[in-house]
């Protein structure tokens, strides 16, 4: 527009031909061609010549963005000061960006009447009162709901100092919408004890007034984590994630731990495993050093008509599904692999046919693991009740899987041990109860998800019992809003105290009846479709199955894993550890913060 609106003055003037020049001519040049000189206002050429009725400084004014557009407001202002910040907190940039040359003249170029402010005044200012701002929202969102739940992890930087995260998870009130919120992310500067991790997590929790409102806790298996999470009398879950990745590396890497027999011909079989992926390790390493090696592995991939160049992936014993990632990729480049190592005369010993063969028999076997840990690591929606039906789906789908050689059907005996072993009990009500409840109160799955109906059983007596308790409850306080003029003027009466009996025993009664009742119809509803949003369904029935709804929601938002807590220092997240390094620990906390709740 102010080119535009420069060309039609510079048209209009006196002494300007309207066909002198080319109308585009202005609107084609860069912005600092407009920018004004002592030399401007000189004319060139007839076309460029000015009358001497109209003072030649006339143009030099309208070319100024402040005199054009007149100086931001403070509201502006503010919405850069923000935009600023929001874009360090997302990207996880340190507070010197707003030194870099490179930055300022960017800015300038859009638009020189903003200032940039100094790192000083960021990091003082700035920066505190929106987070001041962002926390008042999210105190808010946690005041109106009456169940949280949370993750926590501990990571540890390259510059060796420890962090603990703590995010929270909650339906915030008349939302179908699972809602995740970063509460802290704190330095740790002692040794991580189970009574120093429960002091930390105490004074946080107490900071936003939410103790009280804790439903459980998920966390990975840590002796200290979990020790901390007994202290503080809260419900641990162990998160499934880590579970699954336990069982692929005990299936495939046979732990000391693990009890595999004592047959020779097992032990043979644990060692060929060891071997192959040993050997793959090896072929990817010397493809991420070779620079001759990669770039003929390459060239191959061209040859062979491949549409999209690709590489091959090293595993990494800490990274759930790496190891099926590095095989996939394997089978994946085998032709121009075997090509390519017949090339290089530096390049290691490739897999023998029979190897290639296993290979082929262990991905397919893997594959349902990595599904199913992408399909709990979700934060959009619950996932807790979907534990127990998949596990089963696990189990089917191993089954039914028939591998072609006697390795590959090993270690498919061996990872369905392992899931038998690890996941035992998690139908039981003695062991890890949140798992089976959630999944009874879920509409898709209710008792056709179990394998046990004993436990689907089991589950529905606590839930009745915990029916029961709310309906008490709140017959205890409606009576206590009842007038004591009232009560006053019956003390009299010698009937009372039969009465007040009778009152208990039907109350009792009444509220168990009642509960029972409330599950029965529940249960009695049709299953809905597995694309139903549970928390939805729960928020459109709450007026027929209170306070049923209530607890099936404190049970459904809890995470089936601890993968929200961890995607904030993990490298498959948005933010690389070496730009995190670069942040002061003084910042981390609240540009994490930041970069999570704006």
């Amino acid at each position: 527009m102010l080119l535009q609106n420069l060309e039609q003055e510079s048209i209009n003037e006196p002494g300007t031909s309207r066909g002198s020049q080319p109308q585009s001519t202005s609107s084609n040049l860069p912005v600092s061609y407009f920018t004004t000189s002592s030399n401007c206002n000189e004319p060139t050429g007839s076309t460029m010549a000015t009358t001497e009725s109209e003072p030649p400084l006339k143009r030099q004014k309208q070319l100024v963005l402040s005199n054009r557009f007149g100086a931001p407001s403070e509201l502006q202002i503010k919405a850069f000061y923000e935009a600023i910040v929001r874009m360090i907190a997302e990207d996880l940039q340190p507070l010197s960006i707003v030194e870099n040359e490179g930055f300022r003249n960017m800015v300038k170029l859009l638009d020189s009447r903003y200032q940039i402010p100094s790192r000083r005044a960021l990091g003082r200012t700035i920066i505190p009162n929106i987070y001041s701002n962002v926390r008042n929202k999210v105190q808010t969102l946690l005041n109106d709901t009456s169940f949280i739940a949370l993750t926590t992890d501990i990571w540890t930087s390259i510059n060796t100092d420890s962090f603990i995260t703590i995010t929270a998870h909650f339906f915030p009130k008349g939302h179908s919408q699972l809602k995740t919120v970063v509460l802290c992310t704190k330095k740790l500067h002692h040794g991580h004890t189970g009574v120093y991790l429960a002091e930390i997590m105490t004074s946080e929790l107490n900071s936003w007034g939410i103790l009280d409102k804790i439903t459980a806790i998920v966390t990975d298996s840590g002796a200290n984590i979990k020790s901390a999470i007994r202290l503080m009398n809260i419900q641990h879950i162990p998160c499934t994630a880590h579970k699954l990745n336990l069982v692929v590396q005990q299936a495939l890497y046979l732990s000391e731990d693990d009890s595999v027999g004592e047959e020779s011909h097992e032990l043979h079989d644990s060692g060929k495993i060891k071997l192959i992926l040993k050997k793959c390790r090896v072929i990817v390493g010397f493809f991420k050093r070779s620079e001759v090696g990669n770039r003929i592995l390459g060239e191959k991939q061209t040859q062979l008509g491949f549409t999209q160049l690709l590489k091959l992936k090293q595993d990494v014993r800490t990274r759930w599904n790496s190891t099926l990632i590095m095989l996939e990729r394997l089978v994946k480049l085998k032709e121009p692999l075997t090509v390519t190592m017949i090339s290089v005369k530096e390049a290691p010993s490739n897999l023998t046919p029979e190897e290639w063969v296993i290979i082929e028999d262990i991905v397919p076997l893997l594959r349902p693991f990595n599904s199913l840990t992408i399909e709990l690591s979700a934060e959009q929606y619950p996932t807790i009740s979907k534990v127990v039906p998949l596990l089963r789906g696990l189990q089917t789908s191993l089954n039914a899987k028939t591998p072609k050689t006697s390795l590959g059907s090993f270690i498919k005996s061996n990872l369905m041990l392992q899931v038998n072993r690890r996941f035992e009990g998690i139908e039981k009500q003695s062991l890890t109860p949140y798992f089976s409840r959630a999944t009874l109160l879920d509409p898709r799955c209710k008792k056709a998800a179990f394998a046990v109906e004993e436990n689907a059983s089991d589950a529905e007596k606590n839930i009745i019992l915990e029916i029961a308790r709310s309906l008490t409850n709140n017959t205890l306080d409606a009576e206590r809003e009842v007038p004591t003029e009232q009560i006053e003027e019956d003390s009299e009466n010698l009937w009372n105290f039969l009465q007040n009996r009778v009152n208990n025993m039907q109350g009792q009664t009444t509220s168990t009846s009642s509960a029972i009742s409330l599950m029965r119809q529940y249960l009695n509803m049709p299953y809905q479709n597995l694309n139903c949003n549970v928390a939805e369904w729960w928020l459109s029935h709450k007026s027929v199955l209170h306070p049923l709804s209530e607890i099936a929601l404190k049970y459904t938002m809890i995470p089936a894993t601890s993968v929200p807590s961890e995607r904030i220092f993990s490298k498959t997240g948005q933010i690389m550890s070496a730009r995190r390094n670069r942040l002061l620990p003084d910042n981390l906390d609240t540009l994490i913060f930041l970069h999570k709740n704006m």
